[in-house]
């Protein structure tokens, strides 16, 4: 059974996109404050379509090469979070550390 929320992917190319809108659009309100928010709104989705249609047409492999760059990050990261061996285990150390001290401090151990 399909819903509509799995047909959602997001890829490199319109995060772009969207950066690009972001940009136009608080741009066009630092030139011009007075003009019109709609204006402004359909001027910055405007060209957050066409940055999207270039780089569909020039760069096609754009999306191809974030993913991979993505995956690359993720193996490197999850190798090297198995392979640091005791370090997982400092931070529950470290709170008992932490309130052993304070409790030392305040002079209520016994």
């Amino acid at each position: 059974m399909n819903s509509t929320g799995n047909n959602i992917n997001f890829s490199f190319e319109y995060a772009v996109s969207i950066i690009v809108v972001l940009v136009v659009c608080n741009l066009l309100l630092k030139s011009a404050p007075q003009m019109n928010t709609i204006i402004i709104i359909i001027a910055g989705l405007f060209i957050g379509y066409l940055s999207l249609l270039v780089m569909n047409t020039l760069v096609p492999k754009l999306n191809y090469f974030a993913f991979n760059l993505f995956q690359y990050f993720n193996y490197q990261f999850m190798y090297n979070f198995t392979n640091m061996g005791y370090v997982n285990i400092f931070p529950p150390i470290l709170a008992i550390l932490v309130v052993f001290i304070v409790l030392l401090y305040n002079k209520n151990l016994g």
